[in-house]
């Protein structure tokens, strides 16, 4: 298995894409500690994981945004004696406001969660890799880390900065082996996708638009972010692959 042995540490674990990666993760040997903001569902998606009961799957309820609640979560961490070897930041959130009545609380709320959540756990993680020789770091960053859409200025802005940040720690830490890369999904089909999914005209002008000529899958991304955490990968950093489909090669 190819994370046998590992400890990993999954943001926005409790579904959608982070939970098809703990899924896959969990499959290839790794130990799990999955985050988010609901206790609740977190412990559900921990046990619905850990389908032996090996107890290698922990729920650790945290809101990456909050200097706080991340050294709260890392010194669970600490406590089990456990040193993170890979991270995906997967945590996000979404907010829709023009932006030129955005309010600052806002803007505030989705930088904090996208990008200084990336930057915290991503920081908490560097003395535990460097114990281990090495580590892994995966970002999932976004089509609008390439492209830009009205009314999202704060998440194009958030998913922009998650791009050169995975170059900035790829170049700052490759001297510690700690490769960060990261994914560029493209359009998902996920609990959070409802709405455009449901709605026939743009999941058809998507599928249209996609080369592949459809939507992807959770398991499609989680199968890349899994390559970049293994040693196949030792060799690549500061790299942003696009799962997409296509999308932005064709435009």
């Amino acid at each position: 298995m190819i994370l046998q042995g590992k400890c990993a540490l999954i943001s926005g674990g409790s579904r959608g894409i982070g939970r098809a990666i703990a899924e896959l993760y969990y499959k290839e040997g790794a130990e799990l500690f999955i985050m988010s903001r609901n206790p609740e569902q977190l412990e559900q998606t921990a046990k619905a994981i850990d389908v032996n009961n090996e107890g290698r799957v922990h729920a650790l309820p945290c809101d990456v945004g909050s200097e706080e609640s991340v050294n709260a979560a890392f010194e669970k961490i600490k406590a089990m004696g456990k040193d993170i070897e890979v991270l995906v930041n997967c945590a996000g959130i979404n907010i829709r406001d023009p932006l030129d009545s955005m309010p600052l609380e806002n803007w505030n709320k989705v930088l904090s969660v996208n990008l200084t959540g990336a930057f915290l756990l991503t920081q908490r993680c560097y003395e535990m890799m460097k114990r281990k020789g090495g580590g892994k770091i995966v970002n999932i960053a976004s089509l609008m880390s390439e492209i830009a859409r009205p009314s999202i200025c704060a998440y194009t802005a958030a998913k922009g900065g998650i791009k050169m940040f995975t170059r900035a720690t790829a170049i700052e830490w490759a001297k510690d082996n700690i490769q960060c890369n990261a994914i560029i999904p493209g359009y998902i089909l996920t609990e959070l996708n409802a709405p455009l999914i449901n709605n026939k005209e743009f999941y058809d002008y998507i599928c249209k638009r996609t080369p592949a000529g459809r939507w992807g899958k959770p398991e499609e991304i989680a199968a890349a972010v899994l390559f970049f955490a293994s040693k196949g990968a030792d060799f690549v950093t500061g790299q942003v692959l696009a799962v997409d489909g296509g999308i932005l090669a064709a435009l």
